[in-house]
């Protein structure tokens, strides 16, 4: 507002137990243009975004509209869509998305270190926790394919494997760390996808692998859904925590995907996610030391149809 006149508004929506927020309209008024009052909106959408517990803030624009375009990304917002005939007029817009940080700023005492395959975001997580309790430690792909050779399911639904908890966890405990498993089901995981019964078996042999190193390991190992107040005790202990969750939400696929919790602000777990997605225009600014609502952090911290709940605690040893 400006002397009794609107000068312009911004309407966000909120759909109930999304992460997402949406940015449905802007505008400012003819008489208003060039005095900074866009970015102010812009700014105050996210805030109040971020305020109702949203990590993302999505909006769409006219392709024609270069202007709000360049707004958008000089604002930090990456491409992630095209829409034609979107508008009344069948106009194209493009859609646009934000991570949502408030005042968290990305640098960390934790190591970032963004993964370069596909299948090795565990290992790269296992990495991230050695840099911070060795300083002496450098991840690098090398030892980011060991990590994963060491701890891999062999198959998974297409593809290399990824890794599953007991793995992740031996492979720490062999790198000298402290470590102890958080996992809500008994019997060999991410099968339900895997239809060949020959990768089925491979599978299964691996991980008994895997439990039978922990147990000789003496690994401790909890057979329960983790709570967020074992995320938050583990973190102010001063240990780290190797979570797997749904991709969904950070990346629009629903596969098993680790993400490094490395701090609790006390209405939000902080994250490093070692996927870096170039072609939607991510920077590590959407990737490192992530601010996650508790909610959020419990809703996405779950995978398949049975809501399997898995995390390893890692810490010096």
């Amino acid at each position: 507002e400006n002397d009794g006149h609107v000068a312009g508004y911004a309407v966000v929506l909120f759909r109930k137990g999304s992460g997402v927020a949406r940015l449905y309209s802007i505008a400012v008024g003819p008489f208003f243009g060039r005095l900074g009052i866009g970015r102010q909106l812009l700014a105050a959408a996210e805030e109040a975004a971020y305020e109702h517990d949203r990590m993302m803030l999505r909006l769409e624009v006219r392709e024609d509209n270069q202007r709000a375009i360049r707004i958008y990304e000089q604002a930090g917002y990456r491409r992630i869509g095209r829409e034609p005939d979107y508008y009344e007029d069948g106009a194209t817009a493009l859609r646009y998305e934000k991570t949502l940080r408030g005042d968290v700023p990305t640098a960390t005492g934790v190591p970032f270190y963004q993964q370069t395959c596909e299948f090795t975001c565990g290992p790269c997580c296992l990495m991230m926790a050695m840099g911070n309790f060795d300083r002496g430690f450098v991840p690098d792909p090398v030892m980011e394919i060991r990590l994963w050779r060491e701890a891999t399911t062999v198959f998974m639904m297409s593809g290399p494997g990824g890794c599953e908890p007991f793995g992740l966890a031996v492979a720490g405990y062999e790198s000298g760390l402290a470590a102890e498993i958080f996992v809500s089901f008994h019997g060999a995981l991410f099968l339900q996808s895997v239809r060949s019964e020959d990768k089925r078996r491979v599978m299964e042999l691996a991980q008994v692998d895997f439990r039978r190193r922990a147990e000789l390991y003496g690994i401790p190992v909890n057979y329960r859904p983790f709570g967020i107040d074992d995320i938050r005790t583990a973190l102010a202990g001063g240990k780290l925590v190797l979570v797997l969750i749904s991709g969904f939400l950070m990346f629009g696929k629903k596969v098993p995907h680790w993400v490094l919790a490395i701090g609790d602000d006390g209405d939000h777990i902080l994250i490093h996610d070692p996927w870096v997605e170039d072609e939607r225009q991510e920077t590590i600014l959407d990737a490192a030391n992530i601010p996650v609502p508790y909610g959020i952090f419990m809703n996405m911290a779950q995978f398949g149809r049975d809501g399997l709940r898995a995390a390893i605690t890692l810490g010096k040893r």
